[in-house]
């Protein structure tokens, strides 16, 4: 769910393009020479996922659905066990009882070769209930298990968007990516994703419809310091026209 664990510094880099769309070329001048070297798109999202934490940790937090100007429509919490450094990469995420005191649901995500998520669906009364396709809310929020497995940064067809690079919302000078599902996902033809030029670190993304359209964005808003590492603090969910957005929030991670 959460393999966006990086330490921000204020950095950025100059890049120009080149014709190729899944490479430019980054320019410096040293001493009166120019210094060229390719950056490739697949190379940049290797970047991402190798700065993902090996170590197990338990995240807790909480969910909450609003309006536009902040009024709370939905709230509750959720434990999230992460494992990404086991022989199979996995996480276990639990939703909780409005008091925190047991889990009303949870599922299971264990990545696979091929850069997808199995996702297994339990409420906790029964057994498994469904296995929901990646691009699937996440109860009833804007939400879907793609932002919980971040799966599109594994996806191996790749290239540099038209507009290669831009700003993030919070003003980062980032790449922008394209990736493509390796599978057909319903109502996600691909992800558009901003990597920061310097750190190489996920900031946002878009989803986009199969007329390639957007029909979610997500970014993050915060970052906080959880004994000696940066994670997210505050990540926000927005559906297209849909009048509300989803904020996930970390209170607390801890090794297990």
């Amino acid at each position: 769910m959460f393999r966006v664990f990086y330490s921000l510094a204020m950095l950025f880099a100059v890049v120009c393009c080149c014709a190729d769309t899944n490479e430019v070329s980054k320019t410096s001048e040293i001493g009166g020479d120019t210094a060229v070297s390719k950056v490739d798109a697949a190379d940049i999202l290797a970047s991402c996922t190798r700065m993902l934490p090996a170590e197990s940790l338990v995240v807790d937090g909480s969910i909450r659905v609003r309006k536009p100007r902040g009024i709370v429509l939905e709230e509750f919490p959720y434990r999230l066990l992460i494992d990404w450094g086991s022989v199979k990469p996995s996480a276990e995420i639990h939703f909780l009882s409005a008091d925190g005191t047991r889990t009303d649901e949870r599922a299971t995500l264990v990545r696979k070769s091929d850069g997808t998520s199995q996702i297994a669906y339990y409420r906790n009364a029964g057994g498994k209930v469904e296995t929901p396709h990646p691009a699937a809310r996440v109860r009833g929020t804007d939400l879907t298990w793609l932002d919980l497995s971040l799966d599109f940064l594994w996806w191996k067809s790749v290239r540099f968007d038209d507009v290669w690079k831009g700003e993030s919302r919070n003003g980062r000078d980032c790449y922008i990516i394209l990736a493509a599902p390796p599978a057909p996902i319903p109502g996600c033809s691909a992800m558009r994703i901003w990597v920061d030029c310097k750190l190489r670190c996920f900031l946002q993304a878009e989803q986009l419809g199969p007329q390639g359209n957007v029909v979610r964005r997500f970014w993050v808003q915060r970052v906080k310091k959880f004994n000696d590492r940066w994670m997210i603090k505050d990540m926000q969910v927005e559906t297209i026209n849909s009048g509300h957005r989803t904020q996930l929030l970390v209170n607390h991670a801890v090794a297990p």
